[in-house]
């Protein structure tokens, strides 16, 4: 089998391999990296079940503004939660263990069955760490189950920590992290469609929004309206980006066609884009993840600040 290799680790990061850092080496040095591509056969098997699905409609999809199966997918992290008071809990339960992979434009088998969520250990730990260590609020947007909370006020104590998200659940999280845990988090309440003006964001903050904006599909303008009135000082996305894939390539076909009977994410990119060439905002950093899940890529990084 082959193996990922903390070079190729950094290539995904989109850094040099020389500037990673020696908890990131030894969280890395933790779990096993080895995979293999999968056979003509099974690829074949793959792709052709991920067009029947996408043909069918076995996908969820965004539509009509509805939370429901949030409401219901993170009620479960919550009463898993609240029995343990574990961060254990929190972890999404759509990272799906035993599935192959994408990795680099394949679909791979991994022999470590949490391949994907050891992955996300690695890559936020280097990502916050990397990106948000000079702020003094950060704000998650759609912070769903709670698990970039929890990582974000260990990591850093001294900062204040909010989560929002639209779904009751998931804030009940951001609270229990305080009122259980002793973190510095809060939670509140946040509609990317109907943002709240009088949701205060202090100097020096930045936003941070993790798989969340995908859900907005075409309808992104509300929030992005909101984040060019309040000006925070940084804007970290963490999301899968159709525009990036190469419609070429057979697997990232198939993950432009879950993206879009999905209704996820379209045109944020190019919005932003567009900011900078008017001059309204810096664009830090733009990065394809070529790491994903067997639907799709989840992780690429869209980095960028309103001018003042």
């Amino acid at each position: 089998m082959a193996a990922l290799t903390l070079a190729d680790c950094a290539d995904l990061f989109g850094v040099e391999e020389a500037s990673l850092s020696a908890e990131i080496r030894n969280i890395f040095a933790s779990h096993d990296w080895e995979y293999e591509p999968v056979s003509d056969e099974r690829l074949d098997g793959i792709v052709i079940n991920l067009l029947e699905r996408v043909r069918d409609g076995n996908f969820n999809r965004v539509e009509n503004e509805d939370k429901s199966r949030w409401v219901k997918g993170w009620g479960e992290n919550l009463e898993d939660f609240n029995a343990s008071a574990d961060v254990a809990a929190l972890i999404p339960k759509y990272m799906r263990p035993d599935m192959p992979i994408r990795l680099f434009g394949r679909f791979v088998a991994t022999r470590a069955s949490n391949f994907e969520q050891n992955w996300f250990e690695v890559f936020s730990s280097w990502f916050f760490s990397t990106y948000l260590r000079s702020f003094d609020h950060i704000f998650e947007f759609g912070c769903g189950s709670g698990i970039n909370l929890a990582n974000l006020a260990k990591r850093f104590p001294d900062k204040q920590i909010i989560g929002l998200d639209w779904a009751e659940p998931a804030v009940a999280i951001a609270e229990g992290l305080r009122t259980k845990c002793g973190m510095k988090v809060r939670g509140e309440q946040f509609d990317f469609f109907h943002p709240d003006y009088g949701l205060e964001i202090p100097p020096n903050s930045a936003i941070l929004t993790v798989g969340a904006i995908e859900q907005t599909g075409t309808n992104f303008g509300p929030f992005l309206d909101f984040i060019m009135a309040k000006k925070p000082a940084g804007c970290f996305h963490i999301e899968p980006m159709v525009e990036w894939y190469n419609k070429d390539n057979i697997v990232d076909y198939t993950a432009v066609r879950a993206h879009d009977f999905r209704n996820f994410l379209r045109g944020y990119s190019g919005a932003i884009d567009r900011l900078e060439q008017e001059g309204k905002a810096r664009v830090i950093k733009r990065k394809r993840a070529f790491l994903g899940s067997i639907a799709m890529e989840g992780y690429s990084q869209l980095l960028w600040a309103p001018t003042p």
